[in-house]
């Protein structure tokens, strides 16, 4: 069997993490790693990561995540961002930098900012800031992956209170910018304390159709 399904059965949601190992320092940094890696729409990266580590601020985060025991057990717990849509007006200097780090030609720069600016205006329109989030999520499916291939679980949790969370990081954290940034989603790292149920998928038959 290939490893990376080996990987894939392995991850799971893992809902109470052992409070007492942690993941080391190298680990998680090759983890992050994969996060910095993950392709995106026109290169542009529109995520941010928090990391967690003030044990107070995981109580407060836990309260606005339905109480989920997951943020306080974990061993490393990140608050994945993306941008909200003034990142992507046309020049912005997010733009600017972001193209300008692949497209040294100016001419090419010309180009990239061209097809980008009808791509936001014609196929986005005002739903840039849910395209940001979809491309964020990249970015965390690899986080997941890249801790189930070393041995450690995780939880991506959905489950919270959206102005709650915003207003504790917000209140709490000062590089978070609440008119810059929206919330996709918080992911846990950790080790599971309990072997997970069997993984239930649909067949391959109910969700490929081979169009010849």
């Amino acid at each position: 069997m290939y490893d990376f399904i080996k990987t894939l059965q392995f991850r799971h949601a893992c809902k109470l993490f052992d409070d007492k190992r942690n993941i080391s320092k190298e680990e998680f940094e090759t983890i992050l790693e994969a996060a910095r890696l993950s392709p995106s729409s026109f290169g542009l990266e529109p995520w941010h990561l928090l990391v967690v580590e003030n044990a107070k601020l995981r109580e407060l985060i836990r309260s606005a995540c339905w109480d989920q025991p997951q943020i306080t057990t974990a061993s490393e717990v990140v608050v994945l961002l993306s941008r909200k849509a003034e990142f992507f007006k046309k020049d912005s200097e997010y733009l600017n930098e972001a193209f300008g780090r692949k497209a040294k030609e100016e001419k090419m720069l010309g180009a990239v900012k061209s097809a980008f600016d009808n791509f936001i205006t014609n196929d986005l329109a005002t739903d840039a800031q849910n395209w940001a989030k979809m491309q964020t999520y990249i970015a965390g499916a690899n986080l997941m992956n890249a801790a189930a291939s070393i041995g450690i679980d995780t939880c991506p949790i959905e489950g919270f209170n959206a102005a709650k969370l915003t207003k504790i990081l917000t209140e709490n954290v000062s590089v978070f910018d609440a008119l810059s940034y929206n919330i996709a989603f918080v992911l846990t790292f950790g080790y599971r304390v309990s072997e997970p149920r069997e993984k239930i998928r649909w067949p391959l038959e109910k969700i490929v159709t081979f169009v010849k």
